[in-house]
């Protein structure tokens, strides 16, 4: 092999830094960080956007809202969610998203985490995901977040599955004709959530919202992620575990940023408080820290080999 002189060595070395440096430039514009409506206090509220920018973000996950009078003890099972009810709500939406740059990611349907959603809440439950569904698609969004952390959890119930199954089967058409993906959150183990999709044929409209500080706890959250992330995930939350921000807790970056890199993510990462407390700065700069994780063992794993 010719011996590299200075200049080679020196002219080589600049095109590399360049080329780098271009790639995580495109990769930084390109990241998509966003935040949970809730980690900034707020739930299906218009000022949350102006909220979200001052924190640094140009992106939102929304909170579908509430149903009047849910908190009390019963559910009127008439009812519906303000958004479905009145227009006015998301177009106020829709204008301040482009008034402060803070674009409508998706969804998240809190309110049917109070539902039983195959047996006693069944009617209302169905009114509050398609009214949600209905609202990820006028503002543009395809993805809507289902959490299942009350009385629909099926990790260990298998007629729970089964009935969250019967209730999939009715609601999925209404969300492949809206074009919607409704994403699952929850604290079951991803194994058993696929349980689910396999028991309904890996529909293509529903999938896993991954919460990193949920599953921490119940499995190898870097192992589950490189098994089933790149077929079935549709976002991550970024959530910490027993810390306020991401990194500072048990949840290593660099472990999440490889696992990310594995399979080749390019989704939304949303930040998600705990009950650690609220921090969308410290969060969103942890997001950017794992992000140029990412980025660096992406120009590491592309330098040349010089050893030959």
């Amino acid at each position: 092999m010719p011996r590299l002189n200075t200049v080679h060595l020196t002219v080589f070395s600049l095109t590399f830094l360049l080329l780098a440096s271009s790639q995580a430039q495109q990769t930084s514009s390109d990241a998509k960080i966003g935040v949970m409506e809730t980690a900034l206090n707020k739930r299906a509220d218009v000022a949350s956007f102006a909220l979200a920018k001052a924190a640094g973000y140009t992106a939102i996950q929304m909170h579908s809202g509430m149903p009047p009078g849910m908190k009390k003890k019963g559910h009127d099972q008439s009812k519906g969610l303000p958004i479905g009810d009145d227009p006015k709500i998301l177009d106020s939406w829709i204008a301040e998203s482009k008034k402060q740059g803070v674009e409508i990611v998706s969804l998240c349907a809190g309110s049917l985490n109070k539902c039983q959603i195959w047996d006693r809440d069944r009617e209302l439950a169905m009114r509050i995901a398609k009214q949600t569904i209905d609202g990820s698609h006028q503002v543009g969004s395809n993805v809507m977040l289902f959490p299942f952390f009350g009385p629909s959890n099926f990790q260990t119930d298998d007629a729970a599955l089964e009935g969250v199954a019967e209730f999939m089967r009715e609601l999925l058409p209404y969300a492949k004709e809206k074009n919607v993906i409704i994403g699952i959150e929850a604290p079951i183990t991803t194994v058993r959530v696929m349980e689910l999709l396999k028991k309904l044929d890996f529909p293509a409209h529903l999938k896993i919202y991954y919460d990193t500080g949920n599953l921490f706890p119940k499995e190898d959250i870097y192992e589950t992620i490189r098994e089933y992330g790149k077929d079935h995930f549709c976002e991550v939350h970024i959530k910490a575990f027993k810390s306020a921000i991401a990194g500072e807790g048990q949840i290593d970056l660099q472990k999440l940023a490889d696992a990310l890199n594995d399979i080749q993510y390019d989704k939304w990462l949303i930040y998600e408080a705990n009950r650690s407390g609220k921090d969308p700065v410290g969060n969103r700069v942890a997001i950017e820290k794992l992000i140029g994780l990412r980025e660096n063992a992406t120009a590491e794993n592309s330098r040349p080999n010089m050893t030959n």
